[in-house]
């Protein structure tokens, strides 16, 4: 099997719901040439390094909740690197008939009903349960007639009803009523939209019933102003949602497949630097949840003109050390999973973002397979070694659960 990282067979993994099932994911397999060993790289491979350009990277997590068709609340996380699902939870019948839904924090959501009624939902979730830590609290009786409903992340709730897209300033994580969500002011009108959600800080992300791609900015009078992304292809989505730094996750109702793109540059105005990663979904069916909303803000990019010396290897390793104590809450800082990441990956590249395998597409520092699946994470995934490790610190995470895992897997498979 071959020494990279890459979706070489469909993962083993705990069961699901039936109605949130596992898909088999496509995957992409090429064989190496015997004087790879072990996944040691020719001298060749690594014997040119790139230059390093201004440093764009990304890094976090995407988090979904959603409702399913009979009223129950959904938690899934999906691993930003590949696009894979990695957990699913399902909770408590929400009591009421949800309408719009929008995430302000891990455990805070908004749902409007059919009635008008607007509901704070409180959550509890870790690794196995999802429940509601009291029953749905209602902060307005009426009004709330909005059919799609999405946060920025940065205190502003956004909805449209009947056409008019409408602001909200939301000032505590937790609001009581009319006191924390209010300052209502209406955008606008010709909001007629399939899909809205949050892109950013006063960012919004939409499609239309013609399949058009739509980037809204919001000026602090209320004026706005939109960005054609795409005239078409987006129609077979009902659902859109982005947790933060270009990631865009899509649903489609007929199959219930999910699928996920990458914007290299959100603020730009423009939609020819989004990848679409098509061939890889987070899955071909499953996704029956008739509201998704994602927890905003989860996956941020930064860009630095200062980058750092990728081929100072000290220093990456100094750097990949960092990033992987800090990783998830600190769960791995620890010497014992540093030896094991430091292992893995000085076997696969040597700690180079240029090492690049001669018999395959495997690339940089994790060796991911293509390496043009790094552009998650950022669209200097040739040339930045930070770029690379937390794509690779996100993948391992995703398939194993700890460098520890990835390396013994390694150790009995010749490849990760």
């Amino acid at each position: 099997m071959p020494p990279y990282a890459e979706d070489a067979e469909d993962p083993e993994g705990t069961p699901v719901p039936t109605t949130l099932r596992k898909a088999a994911r496509k995957a992409t397999v090429a064989a190496l040439s015997g004087a790879l060993g072990a996944g040691l790289l020719t001298a060749a491979a690594v014997g040119a390094a790139p230059a390093a350009q201004a440093a764009t990277t990304c890094a976090g997590t995407a988090s979904l909740y959603g409702v399913l068709p009979d009223g129950r609340l959904t938690f899934s996380t999906i691993t930003p690197a590949t696009g894979e699902l990695k957990k699913v939870l399902v909770g408590a019948d929400l009591g009421f008939e949800p309408r719009a839904m929008a995430t302000l924090n891990f455990n805070t959501v908004l749902v409007t009903s059919t009635t008008g009624a607007l509901y704070r939902l409180d959550v509890l979730t870790n690794n196995t349960s999802l429940v509601l830590e009291r029953p749905p609290v209602k902060l307005f009786d009426s009004g709330w007639t909005h059919d799609k409903l999405t946060y920025d992340g940065h205190g502003h709730l956004y909805g449209t009803a009947g056409g008019i897209l409408i602001q909200y300033l939301v000032s505590q994580p937790k609001p009581t009523g009319s006191a924390h969500i209010g300052q209502r002011k209406e955008i606008g009108g010709g909001f007629v939209l399939k899909t809205l959600t949050a892109a950013g800080d006063d960012r919004l992300l939409a499609t239309t019933a013609a399949g058009a791609l739509y980037s809204y900015t919001i000026d602090g009078a209320g004026g706005w102003a939109r960005d054609d992304l795409k005239t078409s292809g987006w129609s077979a989505f009902d659902q859109l949602v982005s947790p933060g730094g270009g990631l865009y996750y899509g649903r489609i109702p007929t199959t219930g497949a999910m699928y996920w793109y990458k914007d290299a540059n959100p603020a730009d105005g423009s939609g020819s630097d989004i990848a679409y990663h098509n061939d890889t979904p987070v899955n071909t069916g499953g996704w029956t949840q008739q509201l998704l909303s994602a927890q905003p803000g989860t996956f941020t990019c930064t860009t630095s003109s200062d980058p750092l010396d990728g081929t100072d290897i000290p220093a990456v390793k100094a750097a990949g050390r960092e990033l992987m104590n800090a990783y998830d809450g600190g769960a791995w800082n620890s010497t014992t999973q540093w030896n094991c990441l430091d292992q893995l990956w000085t076997k696969e590249s040597g700690w180079r973002y240029w090492a690049d395998n001669p018999s395959s597409t495997a690339y940089g520092i994790p060796q991911a397979l293509p390496g043009s699946k790094m552009d998650a994470f950022g669209d200097d995934w040739r040339t930045n070694p930070i770029t690379q490790i937390k794509w690779g610190l996100s993948y391992i995470d995703g398939r194993y659960g700890t460098p520890c895992a990835a390396w013994n897997h390694f150790l009995a498979n010749n490849w990760y």
